[in-house]
Parts: structure tokens; sequence; C-alpha cells
């Protein structure tokens, strides 16, 4: 039996986070590191929320590492002004290698699931905002198991209706993701945009979704 769904992380992966340092930009002269550093930041709240076993939500956790960012780029922000920049997690734009990828899958026939830490609703503001819901057929966050990522549970998420393991090709920017979706089983592919080293691997390493037809045809051709 071949793939029968195929899955995608949301932020970093469809999503450009990069797309909030013109917002930032009104804010401080060093956007581009307080892009980074909030990113670094979210994922070691959340690494924190899954070893203490105090989950917050991924909207909550989002404004928490803003308030903690926020005064090493000396900026400081008012409820409007966050709620502002935590809002625009859900406007973000896509990866230019995206819509063609779509587009790929869905010629196969094959239904394309995020797999997120985000709250369900930011999810899925995020993709219509971004112009691409149209080609999800179902959001699965981190929400509905109170942990995140890379947590085995977060990914069992996807084992119903039959769907085992080997059926689930996953997509990930971040190599530690791909790695857990590696560990539960998946098939998992990296997408390595920026030429990164990495300790951590999914089972396969691509430096965008241009490759997208070569991992299809492989993945479906292996099942034959």
């Amino acid at each position: 039996m071949g793939i029968s769904v195929v899955c995608f992380d949301l932020y970093g992966t469809v999503l450009d986070f990069d797309g909030l340092e013109p917002l930032l930009r009104e804010y401080t002269p060093m956007a581009q590191a307080m892009v980074e550093e909030w990113r670094r930041r979210q994922l070691q709240l959340a690494a924190v929320a899954n070893s203490s076993g105090r989950y917050m939500d991924f909207d909550r956790l989002t404004l928490v590492a803003l308030h903690e960012i926020a005064p090493r780029f000396h900026v400081r922000l008012g409820p409007t002004d966050q709620k502002r920049l935590v809002d625009a997690w859900a406007a973000l734009p896509v990866h230019a290698d995206i819509v063609r990828a779509m587009v790929a899958i869905r010629t196969r026939n094959l239904p394309i699931v995020a797999l997120t830490n985000a709250v369900p609703s930011t999810a899925r503001n995020a993709l219509a905002n971004a112009g691409i819901d149209e080609f999800f057929d179902d959001v699965v966050s981190a929400d509905g198991v109170k942990v995140y990522k890379p947590h085995a549970a977060v990914y069992g998420q996807m084992l119903r209706n039959g769907i085992m393991p080997e059926d689930v090709l996953f997509f990930s920017a971040a190599d530690w993701d791909a790695n857990g979706a590696k560990q539960a089983g998946f098939h998992s592919v990296w997408i390595n945009r920026r030429g990164a080293m990495a300790g951590l691997r999914g089972e396969r390493t691509i430096p965008s979704l241009d490759a997208i037809d070569a991992v299809l045809d492989d993945y479906v051709a292996a099942a034959r």
C-alpha cells in the first residue's frame, strides 16, 4: 500500500515567518534578528511546556515569547501593538514553492493535511489569508493532545480512519520536526531551504519543494 495522505508543517514550511520582517521594521531596525529570536523563543517555550507538562496554547505562547524578547531589541509594546504582532502570524505569505507543490499533490488525488503546533482557528485563518486553504482537507493541531511537536502524540493524531504510519508522507522545513515524524513511523522529508547543517534529519532531504514530483514519484513507485 502506498502513501494515502500528505502532511505539511505550517510555520516555516508552508508559511514564511520572514514575512513578519516588514511589520517589525516599524518597531526596530533589527527586524530580521527579532523574527529569528521570536521564533527561537517560541520553540524553546514549547519544549519547556512539553517537559514540564504545563501546556499553553500556541497563541498564548507566541505572546509570551514576544513579551520576553521585545526588551532585547529595545521595543516597547502596548496592548494594541502586541495584538497586532501576534495576529500577524495568521497573515504570513506562503513560500514560493508551495502552490506548485500543492497542485502536484492534488493531481495525484492525495489529501493534504496541515499538522501544526498552531491553534486550529489560527492555522485555518492563516491558510485562508494566504489563499491556499482550498488545498487543505484538514488541520490537525497539537492543541488536540495538549503537547507540542516533536512529541509522538501530536503525530499520532494522524493515525485514524485506518491510516497507518507508513501511509503518511510528511514535509517540514524543521529538521527536528522531520525527524520526529520519522520516529513516529512516517515517511518524512526535510525541506532544507537554507542549506543548513543538521544533526536530526527526516527520511529524505530536499533543497526545496521544486523536487515534489520526484519525491511523490519515488514514494508511489516504492509501493507498487
